[in-house]
């Protein structure tokens, strides 16, 4: 039963925990919040789960995960009733794993070297190279041309409809939409603009 899973997430706004507390409104799933500022990378409880300290981090009724991936993949297979994902070994999971896979290899690691290059957070400002900007911008523009292709002719990522293959995309165009990338694509920004207005969505339009 949904009401007998316990799930604690660590998480803090701006990062990819977004991706998981969406999912869990979508399913519906009470949890447990554990957020209290950038003090949390240094928590020790989250570095029983993640052995680098990231977030997202999780515990599912007692099992740690991490990755928000992988946590999300995790959360729409409780509750099957929600259609949130494909079932397990049908085609149509198999294309949940390719575009899974396409976004955090093809987008998500060229807006974050755009980050990490450009803000203190994470190096300091003499570690940055400012020079890989121009080319991560090119690259990440170049996978968002097979999307906008996809999203001329269909209007979700898998069989048509909203899963949360949506949700792990939807965080890396959100990305790139702020750092104004996706300007020249119009089918991405409309289907942005369909998750943007769902009512759980944890996502700000830039």
């Amino acid at each position: 039963m949904v009401e007998e899973i316990s799930i604690k997430l660590f998480e803090l706004g701006p990062t990819r925990s977004a991706r998981v507390r969406w999912a869990l409104l979508e399913a519906g799933l009470t949890f447990e919040s554990v957020q209290y500022g950038v003090e949390i990378f240094k928590s020790t409880e989250l570095l029983n789960i993640h052995p680098l300290g990231k977030l997202p981090a999780v515990l599912i009724n007692g099992q740690p995960l991490f990755e928000s991936a992988a946590i999300v993949t995790a959360i729409a297979d409780l509750v099957p009733d929600k259609k949130l994902i494909a079932a397990p070994s049908s085609w149509l999971r198999n294309l949940h794993n390719q575009w899974v896979c396409f976004t955090l290899s093809e987008l998500e690691p060229f807006v974050q070297s755009t980050e990490i290059n450009s803000m203190d957070f994470v190096l300091p400002a003499e570690q940055h190279v400012r020079e890989i900007v121009p080319q991560n911008n090119m690259l990440y523009k170049k996978a968002a041309t097979a999307l906008e292709k996809h999203f001329s002719r269909h209007d979700y990522l898998v069989d048509d409809q909203f899963s949360v293959t949506d949700i792990v995309l939807a965080y890396t165009l959100c990305w790139g939409q702020e750092q104004k990338l996706l300007d020249d694509f119009p089918n991405i920004n409309e289907y942005m603009d369909r998750l943007y207005n769902r009512e759980h969505c944890t996502l700000k339009k830039p």
